[in-house]
């Protein structure tokens, strides 16, 4: 596959199944699409969500996606990752998606290595990783092969692999689960257009709660404390030397 080799920002990658893949999708006010939005001239935030995938795809998939050096080919740094599987891996058996809870516990923590471990040929100890629990199922609305209770237990690996490793984790699971019982106002419907996938309310908590982990953990890395990239148009100098100078990316 030929790849672009001009300039791009530091980046945001957002590693995940359909949840992510979907995230771009404005008709839903997809979290991804929200998520560039906010870093606009800031970082370049790009979607590798690939639809159907489970942790054990994603495993072999990951060392294509990560640049084999802090610094990528095209001179900018991976900032941070975010993953986000388990609405697939908890699929039952003997469904192909199905992937054991030991199975896929294993797969997020070796997924995490890859960039934190200094053995690692993907070792990048400036890039901060969030950890993203999947969301609750509406069991009546989503597909049959997968239960409440097989994707409640994938949250909670997500959050224990979280903890084991010192890595942020996304609650999206609790957030929605909060959500649903404050309000009292329906169940996940709300949030989920078949039982699985994110609306625009369920993209619009994602965001949210992403958002917030980013301040709480990382508050270098919240949009309003970065600059632009490039100054504002109207302080430009007319000066061709000058304007060259400032008109370095």
């Amino acid at each position: 596959m030929s790849r672009y080799s001009g300039h791009i920002y530091d980046t945001v990658v957002c590693f995940g199944d359909s949840l992510t893949q979907h995230g771009w999708n404005i008709e839903r006010r997809g979290w991804t699409a929200q998520l560039a939005h906010a870093y606009i001239r800031r970082f370049d935030v790009i979607n590798r969500g690939f639809s159907g995938f489970t942790t054990r795809l994603a495993l072999r998939l990951l060392p294509q996606i990560l640049p084999p050096s802090p610094v990528s080919s095209t001179g900018s740094k991976l900032r941070l990752l975010t993953i986000m599987f388990g609405s697939n891996d908890a699929a039952l058996a003997p469904s192909r998606q199905h992937v054991p809870i030991d199975e896929f516990r294993n797969n997020i923590v070796s997924m995490v290595k890859m960039v934190t471990c200094p053995e690692s040929k993907y070792f990048a100890p400036d890039t901060k990783i969030l950890l993203i629990t999947p969301p609750p199922l509406g069991e009546q609305e989503a597909p049959a092969e997968r239960t409440f209770a097989s994707v409640k237990a994938c949250a909670d690996a997500v959050r224990d692999v979280a903890m084991q490793l010192s890595i942020p984790c996304v609650d999206f699971w609790s957030a929605m689960v909060s959500k649903v019982s404050e309000d009292g106002q329906g169940g996940y419907e709300r949030f989920l257009w078949d039982g699985l996938h994110l609306n625009a309310a369920g993209n619009d908590l994602l965001f949210t709660s992403l958002m917030q982990a980013i301040r709480q953990h990382f508050p270098d890395m919240g949009p309003d404390t970065m600059l632009y990239a490039l100054p504002d148009y109207r302080v430009i100098s007319s000066d061709e030397e000058e304007m060259a100078r400032q008109l370095q990316l």
